[in-house]
């Protein structure tokens, strides 16, 4: 009773402070201060107080300009948590709003966030009608500071379009013009600086240009140390954590992985956690400690799935529960559907009277040659299937590999999967014994469903024939290049390829080739003595 006693007074001196802020901050400095200090700092420690803080601002606001900043504060912390459907409807009550005032500064960014929204979404036109509303109101701010500010945020958004479209070339010249409105601006000019340098840094990076990227986010982390870590803080020492990565230099790639982990384990951002996890999960699998990514896989599996639950149900709801449907569409749609439907009345009893007879006679005859059929095959064993079971070759998971049967993935997963399965191939992983399809699947950043699909369509082959004909072509490549292994016994190529037989080595060997080792060895040209 006294722990919830003194949580009211708390809360009571809380909601003081606000109202003090508000009523000090009509000239926005003040309120600024707080609503910068809630989306910055307190969202990343203590998400439900920044709720609170923006609910308790919007109910005490006395303008249309503080009702809006605060609803637009909301739908900033809706987003980090990708709950999309409460981010769109307080920015739709915000946009309501400012559709009423002469606000073309936050007219623009309330269509600027929209647009957004529905790019994360995937909901490209009305992402475009969105961002087209913004800069078409961002030309009719008056004030020369806020339309850069405005225009420097727009810029952003295309440039995250762009990337969202592997454009990545685009991208950075939208994140440099970006800058150019942003160099005239005061208010958060170093935060702006600091996310753009972060964009140039991750757009460079998936360009591979790593030394232009390790430079961007570089100059993003010497201007973070002016700021409280925030989300973008993680982004710069994730980004540095993957160039130090690709360049094996995991002692460094540790050291920012740590500090990006630190940093996203406190915060309520998703999408900044999912980040993160890819990263850390590259890491243990480079450093081969598959425990732990797998941890991580299972960790970024939920929040993955928390994610595109939170995706789909807007989805799903975006042109009703939200408002976006044309009312016009509505009743036309309806009408259609009406008159649809009373032609299927009218059609249907009269096609079933002419068809249904057929269809009945039809599967009589079917069930009559299916009857005959069957007294006339006798059932017989299968034949033993032994030599086949023997030439599959640990990872002997035989059991667990789904079936490749009708799995519909979108050509962007399958051309991660590919790239990934290349980088394994390149780096000879399939020579570690232990090689299975769950390790495999958490390489390649996807499932194993997924990965015996990519596999059985892309290779032309299941996982274990896969898998075992990348060992003999490694072996096969070995010896016809070196001498020195066409000295090696049996067991020792066995070995070298990562078989755990002689005799399964052998059978897959002659699988591949056609001939057993020794007959190969036999075959190759000795090479004259110098």
């Amino acid at each position: 009773m006294k722990t919830h006693i003194k949580g009211l007074i708390y809360f009571c001196i809380f909601c003081l402070l606000i109202c003090n802020v508000v009523l000090r901050a009509q000239d926005l400095e003040a309120y600024n201060e707080l609503y910068v200090k809630t989306y910055l700092e307190t969202s990343q420690k203590d998400f439900p107080k920044a709720l609170q803080i923006a609910d308790s601002l919007y109910s005490i606001s006395r303008t249309p300009l503080l009702q809006i900043r605060s609803l637009m504060l909301t739908a900033s912390l809706y987003q980090q948590r990708a709950e999309t459907i409460k981010s769109i409807e307080y920015a739709l009550k915000a946009e309501k709003i400012v559709n009423d005032t002469d606000e073309m500064n936050w007219k623009a960014r309330v269509y600027g966030f929209l647009a957004t929204q529905y790019r994360i979404a995937r909901l490209f036109t009305p992402a475009k009608e969105y961002i087209g509303k913004a800069s078409a109101i961002a030309e009719q701010i008056k004030s020369p500071q806020i339309a850069n500010t405005t225009k420097g945020l727009i810029n952003q958004e295309m440039a995250h379009n762009e990337m969202a479209n592997k454009r990545y070339t685009q991208a950075i010249a939208y994140v440099q013009q970006s800058e150019q409105y942003f160099e005239s601006t005061k208010e958060n000019r170093d935060f702006f600086k600091m996310e753009n340098e972060q964009l140039l840094g991750l757009n460079y990076y998936l360009l591979a240009d790593y030394d232009k990227s390790i430079e961007h986010y570089q100059n993003a982390l010497r201007i973070s140390l002016n700021a409280p870590e925030n989300y973008v803080t993680a982004l710069i020492h994730n980004g540095l954590a993957n160039i130090h990565l690709n360049r094996d230099n995991i002692l460094n790639a540790k050291k920012h992985l740590d500090s990006a982990q630190r940093i996203a384990d406190k915060s309520y951002y998703l999408q900044l956690k999912k980040e993160v996890n890819e990263t850390a999960y590259r890491f243990y699998v480079t450093t081969n400690k598959m425990n732990k990514a797998l941890s991580i896989k299972k960790l970024q599996d939920s929040i993955v799935a928390e994610i595109y639950k939170q995706s789909a149900d807007f989805v799903d709801n975006s042109y009703t529960s939200l408002g976006l449907e044309r009312e016009d569409q509505q009743r036309q749609s309806k009408s259609k559907t009406a008159f649809l439907i009373m032609g299927l009345l009218v059609v249907l009893p009269i096609t079933l009277y002419f068809i249904l007879p057929q269809f009945r006679q039809k599967q009589k005859l079917i069930k009559k040659n299916v009857v005959d059929k069957k007294v006339e095959s006798p059932q017989f064993p299968l034949p033993d299937n032994t030599e086949e079971e023997s030439n599959k070759d640990e990872p002997s998971e035989i059991e667990n590999e789904p079936s490749p049967t009708a799995v519909v993935i979108s050509d962007q997963i399958v051309n991660k999967i590919m790239n990934r399965l290349e980088e394994f191939e390149d780096k000879h992983l399939y020579v570690k014994r232990d090689i299975s399809l769950s390790y495999l699947a958490i390489y390649c950043d996807t499932n194993a469903k997924y990965l015996s699909s990519v596999i059985n369509s892309q290779k032309k082959k299941d996982f274990y024939n896969y898998i075992n004909e990348l060992r003999v072509n490694y072996i096969v490549k070995r010896l016809t290049s070196d001498p020195y292994y066409r000295r090696l016994k049996i067991a020792a190529l066995t070995n070298e390829a990562g078989f755990s037989s002689q005799s399964k080595f052998a059978q897959n060997f002659k699988k591949v080739t056609g001939m057993s080792p020794s007959e190969f060895i036999r075959s190759i040209p000795e090479e004259p003595e110098e």
